[in-house]
């Protein structure tokens, strides 16, 4: 098992779906990338919401350890940025995903309906 597959398997384990490789053409031609995000990275989102709507995107780096914890899928500002991981701790990881909603009122499944019961991350 590569370096990056075994980061991918622990990321869907932990709720997040791969968006894509970043390449230039995923990106909007008139935006900018911050320069802190390295243009060698995985992108993910989050299955779950924050009750408050938030998003939570995951970058992760391919040649080297690390993650980065996002509310935009392009970064393009520090305000977006949630937590950067230096090292490959999962149980790190996911004491900031679970941070992160609590900090956003818990977790919805996107476009749940009021009505029905809501799912919390324990």
């Amino acid at each position: 098992m590569t370096f990056s597959t075994l980061k991918d398997t622990y990321l869907q384990r932990l709720g997040f779906v791969r968006l894509s490789l970043y390449r230039s053409w995923d990106y909007p031609v008139a935006a900018t990338e911050a320069g802190f995000t390295p243009t060698t990275d995985m992108r993910y989102q989050h299955q779950l919401v924050g009750r408050d709507g938030t998003r939570l995107y995951a970058c992760s780096w391919i040649h080297e350890p690390g993650y980065m914890l996002t509310t935009a899928q392009h970064v393009s500002s520090l305000a977006h940025v949630v937590a950067e991981l230096d090292s490959d701790d999962v149980v790190t990881l996911q004491r900031h995903i679970e941070a992160f909603f609590l900090l956003h009122g818990g977790s919805v499944l996107p476009n749940a309906s009021e009505d029905r019961p809501q799912l919390m991350l324990s």
